[in-house]
């Protein structure tokens, strides 16, 4: 076994670049006092499954949560792998998913009692940088006798080739998928969603909590961006807002044209869809013509070079998938960084929304293999407990349906909260998890 060693508010990296926007859209947040309204409205889903998930508190027993058995894994018995994917050692590497994962699996073989008493540990097979990389741990993963099952941390190359391979014959859990082919594979379960589909309560969020009526939409036209633009123009369509979409040039630094063509003067809600270049010339454009409230952008402006080109985070407001981990008044949070830090983290580490994700993951994974038995364990088994799954997602939904969606059949979640950033690191949740609009 190789371990790797340590994902909130992300840590600039070099060559994170498209596919890494593609990747965050939808998972990360945080916000700004820029919305007009701090009060939440829309139906917030009710826990099922074991371990409590309640709008306030969320999943803090862990124990409960899995099934397991208090108490050290047995080092005589023998071990029971899940085998974990990674983007790490090239120019676009998230090593912190890496170790989260491990992390995960120090605490359940310490605490937990591993699975049914058996060791659990983590086969990784990392891809630096080509598509080629995929296949390989395909291969690997799939002779490796001791993985039942597959996770994915952040993968943005190699998705293809990989299923190619493994073709459906161990389930795959990813967090949230960059590649929109993954959403349709056999056997795949994208527990938080996809880079899409948790962007249809932007509508909700637009219509129920700020009571908007039109909204203008930028985006460059690239890749990943164009998509998300879509998929977030359909939602707030069919809440019945009236929006208007401008792409724009991805070299392009002056956005007020784009905006202006927009309507970003008038609108009721403004939606830059855009990556980190993208939101620290939005922030200026919208400055310039004076327009301070309801922003609410998909988190991408949390990245670090934003913060340090503007002196702040922009205060607007920004969705997201799983609840923030610097959210220091949710209590699965909390739970989170606490427990995440004791067996491996930094405290900085997990504050990182890849990290986060790949805690939930493992930990989901072994709740999956104790309902089934260690002594049951196989490939199919867990396939099938992963499309019975309801939840709730560690840090995450309290209620999800895998297969909901039948042109994303691996898609599990649709739901998204929203936060407002109030400066100097200060996140404070305004909605609690929203669905789409019907």
């Amino acid at each position: 076994m190789r371990a790797g060693t340590l994902s909130g508010v992300p840590r600039a990296r070099r060559g994170r670049a498209a596919a890494v926007a593609a990747l965050a859209i939808g998972l990360l947040a945080a916000c700004g006092g820029a919305s007009s309204s701090s009060s939440s409205s829309g139906t917030q889903s009710s826990a099922t499954g074991s371990g409590s998930n309640s709008s306030s508190g969320g999943v803090t027993d862990y124990l409960s949560y899995v099934g397991g058995k208090a108490g050290k894994a047995d080092p005589a018995l023998s071990p029971i792998a899940i085998g974990w994917v990674n983007a790490q050692g090239g120019p676009v590497a998230f090593p912190e998913a890496t170790n989260a994962a491990q992390a995960a699996a120090n605490y359940v073989n310490a605490e937990l009692g591993g699975v049914g008493g058996h060791p659990l540990q983590i086969h990784t097979c990392f891809i630096a940088q080509a598509e080629e990389e995929g296949q390989k741990c395909g291969q690997q993963l799939v002779a490796d006798k001791a993985v039942e099952a597959v996770a994915f941390g952040a993968v943005v190359t190699g998705n293809q080739s990989f299923a190619s391979v493994i073709n459906g014959q161990k389930p795959v859990m990813i967090g949230v998928s960059v590649a929109p082919s993954d959403a349709k594979h056999q056997n795949y379960f994208l527990l938080y969603g996809s880079s899409t589909s948790v962007l249809g309560p932007w509508g909700t969020y637009g219509r129920d909590v700020l009571h908007a009526k039109t909204v203008a939409e930028i985006y460059p036209n690239q890749a990943g961006s164009t998509d998300a633009a879509a998929a977030l123009k359909a939602g707030m369509e069919k809440a019945g807002l009236k929006v208007k979409s401008v792409g724009y040039d991805p070299q392009a630094t002056d956005l007020l044209g784009p905006l202006t063509a927009a309507g970003a003067q008038t609108a009721d809600m403004v939606v830059p869809v855009t990556d980190a270049p993208g939101c620290i010339n939005t922030s200026k454009a919208l400055k310039s013509i004076g327009r301070t409230k309801n922003i609410v952008p998909p988190p991408l402006c949390l990245a670090a070079p934003v913060q340090q080109a503007l002196g702040d985070f922009p205060l607007w407001t920004y969705g997201i998938a799983q609840t923030l981990p610097t959210d220091t008044t949710a209590a699965d949070a909390k739970a989170y960084v606490d427990t995440a830090t004791k067996y491996g983290l930094s405290k900085g580490d997990s504050e990182q929304v890849f990290a986060a994700l790949a805690w939930g993951q493992v930990l989901t994974y072994v709740k999956l293999m104790n309902a089934v038995g260690a002594d049951k364990v196989t490939p199919d088994a867990l396939g099938q407990q992963l499309k019975n799954f309801k939840g709730p997602l560690i840090m995450g939904a309290p209620a999800v349906q895998c297969g909901k969606y039948p042109d994303q059949p691996a898609v599990c979640n649709d739901q998204t909260k929203f936060y407002d950033y109030q400066g100097k690191g200060t996140f404070k949740a305004v909605t609690g998890w929203l669905r789409p609009p019907k």
